[in-house]
């Protein structure tokens, strides 16, 4: 037999897609667990670093400025010397953080702008320094001596050094927003990334979501699964063979999976079950039948008559009856001669005459080998007699086929009425006599005897 997709296989299936949803989400969770830590890792890592040599750059632009004021309000070559000394540290300084940033953002292409306003401002303040060193070494001399010439050039200094002050100072705007250019963008470059990391993980979130949606979905469906295929079967199962008598047409066997097949099996067995049960009871009615009847004629036998006449004995006190004897005549020559198939033959011919011919009320039983008795409720002596003397005429009438050969059968009938006031053996005994009476005038005919009570007083007496 082909087997079909098992409840068992479908289970694993089920299972097993159930598993790989969960690890696919747990995987999920976990890459997206490990992108965030690398993106945060970026964040904290490659733009934070460039966001504070940026800033370190910012504070050495404006330290550089600074030096540039220390430079202008020198009034000695040793304060001016520092004052350089500064400037030219700040320069290095800047150029060292401007390669430490090109090499972080190798993509952006504007660190240019940045050297040349550095250079700009560092050459301004070279001649700054020229101009101040002048301008020093002027006014040591007019303390010395007074000039007019060294005023005019001290105030001609002064000019150029205010000059160079406004174009100082307009170089420090340019580096300032060079610096502050990419500030600026690094700034915008983290936002962005936080804003992308935000995105995504919006996204992922939707994702696992989903699959928590879908192993939810998975889950119900076993759930539902089971409960369809295995629950509510099983269930309806034990319901049918819980009840009193089961049926096999309720024992409903759907697909051929591991169930199926057991309530396949378990149909067969209420079958068998049911069969045999049906042959048991069959049997028994067999046997109640044969206990009850004869074999022979289906009549009832003597043992159930008599057991019939105690239970009813207080209804018969109380209704009106008659008792037939029926023997049939020279049965023994019939089963010598004819042999014995021959006299069953005759003796069931002889119980269908009386089974035809006597009211359905009429109780009928085999009393012997050819002795029959019968007992019929509301009737009267003549009523009956003339039911008694039909059948007498019939069996007279008709021959019956013994091997070949017509044999014409007949019958004595001793018949009497309900004696008032006396049990049913009485009765019976008189329908005896009145057949031993038509025995002795003859056979083949009805007698039937009337007594009363009075003549069953005279008979006891005698």
């Amino acid at each position: 037999m082909r087997m079909g997709f098992g409840l068992t296989a479908r289970l694993a299936a089920l299972t097993a897609l159930l598993t790989l949803v969960i690890l696919g989400t747990i995987a999920m969770a976990l890459m997206s667990f490990a992108e965030y830590r690398k993106e945060l890792s970026e964040l904290s890592g490659q733009h934070t670093r460039a966001l504070m040599t940026a800033s370190q750059l910012i504070q050495q632009s404006e330290s550089m400025v600074g030096s540039g004021a220390m430079l202008l309000l020198a009034d000695d070559h040793l304060t001016r010397r520092q004052a350089m000394f500064e400037i030219n540290d700040r320069k290095e300084w800047i150029g060292r953080l401007v390669d430490e940033l090109t090499d972080m953002r190798p993509a952006d292409g504007n660190f240019a702008e940045i050297n040349r306003a550095r250079d700009q401002l560092v050459e301004s303040l070279e001649q700054l320094d020229g101009l101040v060193q002048q301008r020093i070494d002027l006014s040591q001399r007019l303390r010395e001596a007074h000039d007019p010439q060294g005023v005019d050039r001290l105030q001609q200094i002064e000019a150029q050094i205010a000059y160079l002050i406004r174009a100082h100072r307009s170089l420090s705007q340019a580096l300032g927003v060079a610096v502050g250019y990419h500030v600026s963008r690094i700034r915008t470059e983290i936002r962005g990334s936080a804003d992308s990391l935000s995105d995504d993980i919006r996204h992922r979130e939707r994702v696992l979501k989903g699959f928590v949606l879908v192993t939810l979905l998975v889950l119900i469906a076993l759930v539902l699964h089971i409960n369809r295929s295995v629950v509510q079967r099983i269930v309806q199962l034990q319901k049918v063979i819980s009840s009193e008598r089961p049926s096999p047409d309720d024992l409903v066997v759907d697909g051929r999976d591991e169930i199926a097949r057991m309530t396949g099996s378990i149909q067969r067995y209420v079958q068998r079950i049911n069969h045999n049960e049906e042959r048991i009871l069959a049997m028994n009615r067999e046997l109640d039948f044969l206990a009850t009847h004869d074999a022979l004629t289906q009549l009832n036998n003597r043992h159930y008559f008599e057991r019939a006449l105690n239970e009813r004995r207080s209804e018969m006190q109380r209704s009106h009856y008659c008792a037939v004897m029926i023997d049939i005549d020279r049965f023994k020559v019939i089963n010598d001669v004819h042999g014995h198939d021959a006299g069953d033959r005759v003796i069931r011919y002889v119980a269908d005459c009386l089974r035809e011919g006597l009211p359905e009320t009429a109780l009928i039983a085999r009393y012997g080998g050819e002795e029959f008795v019968a007992l019929a409720f509301d009737m009267t002596a003549p009523e009956l007699e003339s039911l008694l003397e039909a059948i007498r005429q019939r069996l007279e009438s008709t021959a019956i086929d013994a091997n070949g050969e017509s044999i014409v059968v007949t019958a004595s009938f001793g018949l009497a009425q309900k004696i008032p006031d006396t049990e049913f053996q009485v009765c019976l005994k008189a329908a005896d006599e009145a057949l031993y009476e038509a025995k002795r005038q003859g056979r083949n005919r009805v007698v039937t005897r009337r007594m009363r009570a009075a003549d069953l007083g005279e008979s006891s007496d005698a």
